[in-house]
């Protein structure tokens, strides 16, 4: 586990957020990214997270015609792990471990997965998060369509407006971030936000 703490060393926030995001491997154009932490800090304050590398998933029916939206249990997923979403009834999904078989057919043993096995077939999307936190949500999955997660090492930072409720972002974003790789043996890390010119700067320092 990795404990993070973020010093606003600013005069005035100016009414913006610290947002904090991982990045999937090879994101597609559709993916729709979360905003992994959101750090309402204020001047001369601090926030703190922890970060622990432990992925789960659910799927997600959009019912919209009915005004509803159907949700898989959300199940914890170990790398090379592939779960298979089925449908015992039209009104309901549910993700179960896939052979092991497929799963070395259809994944590399870093990644996790997700194949659409309803019957009647119904498109999904698959929702991602690391710590209990949304990280992406891949979007309309076909039937016998398998989609992986993997994600970069890596946190990204970014001062920002926050965000709405269910506001997600872009690939594209992730230009404008400050990127971070915490040491193999970092246990914490603090982080130093300041601005310079009107530019937002983050420092980062592990222990």
């Amino acid at each position: 586990m990795i404990n993070f703490k973020v010093n606003f060393k600013v005069d005035d926030m100016e009414g913006k957020t610290v947002l904090v995001f991982l990045k999937p491997q090879l994101p597609q154009r559709d993916y729709r990214i979360h905003a992994w932490q959101d750090l309402p800090g204020s001047a001369g304050a601090s926030e703190t997270f922890s970060y622990e590398d432990v992925i789960a998933v659910d799927v997600t029916l959009d019912h919209s015609m009915a005004g509803k939206v159907i949700t898989s249990g959300r199940r914890v997923i170990k790398p090379g792990q592939l779960f298979q979403a089925i449908n015992p009834g039209t009104t309901s999904i549910f993700l179960e471990p896939a052979s092991s078989n497929m799963a070395q057919q259809k994944l590399t043993p870093q990644q996790c997965g997700v194949v659409n096995k309803t019957v009647p077939f119904q498109q999904f999307n698959a929702n991602w998060y690391v710590n209990d936190r949304p990280v992406v949500t891949m979007p309309y999955i076909d039937s016998n369509m398998t989609v992986s997660f993997e994600y970069e090492p890596t946190f990204y930072f970014m001062v920002a407006s926050p965000p709405m409720v269910g506001q997600t972002y872009i690939v594209q974003n992730f230009s404008d971030m400050t990127q971070y790789v915490a040491p193999v043996t970092a246990t914490n890390v603090a982080v130093d936000l300041t601005r310079k010119r009107g530019l937002w700067h983050f420092d980062f320092s592990a222990t």
